[in-house]
């Protein structure tokens, strides 16, 4: 008997584009009139921690607070000089202001059209159309932030395992620490264009994740990029992941409540998940609720993980998308031929991938 599930997860991957449209809009639809529903009842039975939280929120630490946008600000200048690195690698000359106020830009985009990954990757390869660089060196630009962040991601899942305490996932976390170290330093003496032993691994992956590896990987090659040339990029990411761990951190301190290193981890993770599985407004709900009960779960009193929640989603996510809708709309009303390009000019391929990480 053929699991239903699948069936209709087989359906949607051979659907038209305008029926996968459809059912995006239903699933953001009914994932809104969730939300909506549980914050009616959050409301109605929660009165009283509400009116604590709020109180806490007006009294939170003003020097925790300018923290926190300082941290924000350099993560998105990590982002920003991720993709100039990448760009460089791929010899053109980019710059991270430039970047700067693209990245705000597509995460204002994001904020507007759910389910936006194509939506932000058109913007992004029109605006580099825009300053002289091609279409499938902007697209290879994604893609290669795309991987970056599911490396660095990895390296803070270690790190997470290593903090717990426990036996079994410190010794865990210290093999897997040692791996990553060596597979670096094998990817660092890599041979120009030499990617035959990430293609021997990639032989082990499903047929649709095998493929995609190997078209990406001859992209690659065509640029003459090698596996080391990943090294610069991964580094910077792995440092937007510490931004978001320290802005976390402050967050919480702002609301007066000192937490511990692994909370931080663990919550981190928790919510980079929910990002995931939820993929309406960047996880909205699920993000909330996965960090608030990662923060609750090292320690953190209830009303605080809330608190530090709610600032944390204030400042990562629902600030730097208005503002950046904003100088998006700025950016169309000045430039009106950014309008003409239809969005079936960038190749599916990329967009589902640009979804990930903002």
């Amino acid at each position: 008997m053929t699991n239903p599930i699948r069936r209709l997860w087989n359906d949607y991957s051979t659907a038209s584009p305008e029926s996968k449209r459809r059912v995006q809009r239903a699933l953001t639809l009914g994932w809104l009139v969730i939300v909506a529903v549980l914050a009616v009842w959050v409301l109605r039975n929660q009165q009283d921690q509400l009116r604590d939280i709020v109180d806490r929120l007006k009294t939170a630490n003003r020097n925790w607070l300018v923290a926190v946008i300082v941290i924000e600000i350099l993560s998105i200048w990590s982002v920003a000089y991720t993709y100039k690195l990448t760009l460089d690698r791929l010899g053109h000359k980019a710059s991270t202001a430039y970047q700067f106020d693209l990245h705000l830009q597509r995460t204002g985009v994001n904020f507007a059209a759910p389910f936006g990954g194509a939506a932000t990757a058109y913007v992004y390869v029109e605006r580099m159309k825009r300053v002289g660089i091609n279409r499938q060196d902007a697209l290879l630009a994604l893609i290669m932030r795309t991987l970056s962040v599911y490396g660095a991601t990895v390296v803070v899942i270690v790190l997470t395992a290593a903090l717990s305490g426990r036996p079994l996932f410190v010794i865990g976390a210290v093999i897997g620490l040692v791996a990553m170290i060596l597979g670096l330093i094998a990817l660092a003496r890599q041979g120009q264009g030499d990617w035959k032993t990430i293609l021997r691994w990639a032989r082990r992956l499903p047929q649709k994740m095998q493929r995609q590896l190997v078209n990406a990987i001859d992209q690659f090659k065509e640029h003459r990029l090698t596996p080391a040339d990943f090294l610069g990029t991964v580094a910077t990411t792995l440092l937007t992941r510490i931004c978001t761990l320290a802005m976390i951190y402050a967050c919480v301190r702002a609301v007066g409540f000192t937490p511990d290193l692994y909370g931080i981890f663990l919550a981190y993770v928790a919510s980079f998940v929910a990002a995931r599985i939820i993929p309406v407004l960047y996880g909205m709900g699920a993000v909330e609720g996965s960090l608030t009960l990662s923060l609750q779960r090292s320690g953190v009193p209830a009303d605080i993980a809330i608190g530090a929640t709610l600032l944390f989603r204030f400042f990562d996510f629902f600030l730097p998308s208005l503002i950046g809708l904003a100088m998006y709309a700025w950016a169309e009303r000045k430039n009106p031929s950014f309008r003409r390009l239809s969005v079936e000019r960038v190749p599916t391929t990329s967009q589902r991938e640009e979804a990930e990480d903002l």
